[in-house]
């Protein structure tokens, strides 16, 4: 059933200053919709459940009065009605005054909007989508310059289905690790933390190490392999330490979230790293959601090498300031992204717009509503379109069929 909400006409008058009709923001629709990924895929440390085949993400469609539209997500949270009432504020504006822009780049929130657009970071999405199809820029020339003509992304979606699918044990992990290979993806991400719920502790963390190392025994040295514990180790730093310890020959790029963000324990661990001679990366951050909140890590040690601040609700502006505090200490920023077609597409434009920013997080997944234009994947990077916005379009066919009639409509 379609839910409409209204601005009384009079109250809309008296607070809004005088705007170009055609031009301003008309109508924001919100749906939810589908995704699907590329595989069944099974759980991680935390989950009570296999996340399955499918997910759902809020589609939010911004419109103006001349027909320009903005097409993006919203974070992982459904919209409620404090949400649909704030986004009133954005009707009558120019897409142009949301933002501060300079040299035909958007530099900051503009001043009568950062309230709102703070509150609800994950409109950058389809805001920058709208404002490049309006300026007829990329969403990554919206934020600097080509760092690099290909993004370097990695398969996130090997969970634990040596668990789920006991039988198989190890070995499933290790065919779908294959499959990635030869898919083309040069970087893994294993889940691990298996002893903090889903197996019997000291067994789970035999079962992590043994993973870890079947997997590098089957793709190679070549292959980056990443290992994400969801802060599984969060009750024992001595079983993190094993952990690293036992898979340091396996050559691992970065551990990430062993457990959660605290200065003393990584402080520890950046020590224990470099006295046993271990070059790993440490990563994590997916939680955090304001920028500032990285400092303690990075000054004066750096002592998280990879910043993972989540693309879809913490925006493009609040990664790029990571991304730029990353820089400053000599790490990086690398978004975290899961279920959502659109995260992926904005964590490599993201990417292609700083050099701090390496790589992105692929979750392997579409979204059937949505078309994504130009984004080319081969032999582990992706090229990133030179069109406007986020090169995303909605498929009015299947939108129609499968989602207009969930969709509520803020005009």
């Amino acid at each position: 059933m379609q839910r409409r909400f209204f601005l009384p006409a009079l109250a809309s008058a008296a607070l809004r200053p005088a705007r170009p009709a055609a031009k301003a923001i008309r109508r924001i629709v919100l749906a939810p919709v589908e995704g699907r990924f590329h595989k069944f895929v099974t759980m991680n440390r935390y989950d009570k459940a296999p996340k399955g085949h499918t997910y759902t993400n809020t589609l939010v469609r911004i419109q103006t009065g001349e027909g320009a539209e903005g097409v993006g997500v919203m974070g992982y949270a459904a919209p409620d009605d404090a949400f649909r009432h704030a986004l009133r504020g954005l009707l009558g504006a120019l897409p142009l005054d949301l933002y501060e822009m300079r040299e035909g780049r958007i530099a900051g929130r503009a001043p009568a909007y950062a309230a709102l657009l703070t509150r609800y970071k994950h409109l950058d999405g389809p805001l920058f989508d709208l404002v490049g199809k309006l300026t007829g820029r990329p969403a990554w020339r919206l934020l600097g310059e080509s760092a690099r003509e290909r993004i370097e992304v990695y398969d996130g979606t090997l969970y634990f289905s040596d668990v789920w699918f006991a039988g198989r044990g190890v070995r499933a992990v290790v065919e779908e690790a294959e499959e990635a290979c030869r898919k083309g993806y040069r970087g893994l991400k294993l889940k691990v933390g298996r002893g903090f719920q889903w197996m019997e502790q000291d067994q789970g963390d035999r079962r992590d190490i043994e993973v870890v190392r079947a997997v590098r025994r089957a793709v190679g040295p070549r292959v980056k392999i990443l290992a994400d514990a969801n802060d599984g180790y969060q009750q024992d730093y001595d079983r993190a330490w094993r952990f690293i310890a036992e898979t340091a020959s396996a050559g691992i790029h970065w551990y990430e979230e062993l457990y959660p963000e605290d200065v003393a324990r990584y402080s520890r661990l950046r020590q224990d790293l470099r006295k046993a001679g271990i070059r790993s990366l440490i990563a994590d951050g997916e939680s955090v959601h304001r920028t500032a909140d990285f400092e303690p890590y990075l000054r004066p040690v750096r002592l998280i090498d990879v910043l993972q601040m989540d693309i879809r609700t913490e925006g493009f502006l609040e990664n790029a300031a990571a991304a730029r505090l990353a820089q400053a200490a000599g790490g990086t920023c690398v978004p975290h992204n899961w279920g959502s077609q659109v995260g992926g597409c904005m964590g490599m434009q993201l990417s292609k717009a700083f050099a701090a920013v390496p790589a992105a997080e692929d979750d392997r997944s579409a979204c059937d509503a949505l078309i994504a234009d130009g984004y080319q994947f081969r032999d582990g990077a992706c090229t990133v379109p030179d069109r406007p916005g986020l090169s995303l379009h909605v498929d009015e066919a299947v939108y129609n069929r499968k989602y207009r009639a969930g969709e509520s409509v803020v005009e």
